[in-house]
Parts: structure tokens; C-alpha cells; sequence
């Protein structure tokens, strides 16, 4: 028994070796297990690095995309702000009344009446109407509308209607009644473009 306990002790660094070396053996084992998993793994893990990758890359495409489209619109809106700021401020009856006033004696219109209508907001301008009324000529007519055509101010003619006039009134050249509605513009100061975004104030 004693020699039993003996030869025991003498080889018990072989059984310490032999402990470690099985605790080794786990530990490859536990490795080899979760490399093998990692390794299974590695091809899905590759396809969602392709996915994300393709997605950051049509993300950029669209980020950049929108960014020249804000410059588009942007070119566009100070474009049409640069429009409406060669309107007149105002609209001043008595000039415009003058003006037509005067056109019509120069050309020999007879039974001139202009009288100024209430403003309408439009858009990114504010129009006013003057219903006009008078008696003259097919060609004194034309003579007129193309010197409204013409003003340093902008005119719209809205509509122009003419009638002929009783026999009794008739010269040598055909008389006709005029009814016209002419409209004055002045930009709108309230309104902005809407660019669909907001500007940075620099």
C-alpha cells in the first residue's frame, strides 16, 4: 500500500500534465466550435456589407441628387423674385389716368371715360382694372393699344369689345364704340417663392 502511494506521488507530474493538457483540449475545441460558427457566418456577413455599402451609395447619389436640385429651384425663385421687383411699388391713379387720357386726345378719341377698379392679389403681383370707354376709329383704336403696348409701364388689355355706332354718326370713315378693361400691375410685397425647402440666412 505504501508503495502503491509511493509510486503515486513519483508520477503525479504526469497527471497534472495530463489535466492541463485536457483542459487545453476543451479550450481548442471551444475555439475551433466558434471559429467554425464564425466561418458559417462570414458569407452572410458579406452579403449585408454589400447591401449596406450599395445602399450608402444611392444614398449619396440622392443626397446629391437633391443638392442640385435646390440650385435649380433656387436659380429659379431669385429668377422670378428679380421679375417681380421690376414691377412698380405702387399704382398711381392720377398718372395712369393721364396717360390714357392724353394717348386719346392726341389721337382724336372721342368721349374718353376711364374709371379705376378695386385692386386683385394674383400670384406674386397685385393687378388694378380701368374700364375705359370711347367712340373713335378702327385705326385710332389700333394706334392706341399699340401705345399701351409700348408704356414704360406694363399693361395687360383684358379684353376689348367693339360696337358700331348709329348711321347718323357715320363720316367718311367707319365710327365704332370702344369698351376695353385694362389692367395696371404692382409687385406684391408679402409674397415669396416657395422653394420647397428651407434657405440658410448666410
Amino acid at each position: 500500500m505504501k508503495e502503491l502511494g509511493n509510486r503515486l506521488i513519483a508520477n503525479i507530474h504526469v497527471f497534472f500534465l495530463l489535466y492541463g493538457l485536457y483542459g487545453f483540449y476543451e479550450q481548442y475545441m471551444a475555439h475551433e466550435a466558434e471559429y467554425n460558427s464564425i466561418s458559417n457566418e462570414a458569407p452572410d456577413i458579406e452579403r449585408n456589407i454589400e447591401k449596406n455599402q450599395q445602399k450608402v451609395k444611392e444614398v449619396k447619389e440622392f443626397i446629391k441628387k437633391a443638392d442640385e436640385y435646390k440650385v435649380r429651384v433656387e436659380e429659379v425663385a431669385k429668377t422670378i423674385e428679380s421679375v417681380q421687383r421690376q414691377l412698380p411699388a405702387e399704382i398711381n391713379d392720377s398718372q395712369i389716368l393721364t396717360f390714357f387720357q392724353e394717348e386719346m386726345k392726341t389721337l382724336n378719341i372721342k368721349d374718353p371715360s376711364i374709371s379705376p377698379g378695386n385692386e386683385t392679389k394674383s400670384s406674386y403681383f397685385i393687378t388694378r382694372d380701368y374700364k375705359l370707354k370711347a367712340t373713335g376709329t378702327f385705326l385710332q383704336f389700333l394706334v392706341f393699344l399699340e401705345r399701351v403696348g409700348n408704356a414704360s409701364r406694363i399693361y395687360n388689355i383684358q379684353n376689348f369689345k367693339l360696337s358700331t355706332v348709329d348711321a347718323s354718326k357715320r363720316g367718311r370713315f367707319q365710327v365704332v364704340n370702344a369698351e376695353a378693361t385694362i389692367q395696371a400691375y404692382r409687385y406684391n410685397p408679402e409674397f415669396k417663392v416657395d422653394r420647397g425647402f428651407e434657405t440658410q440666412v448666410k
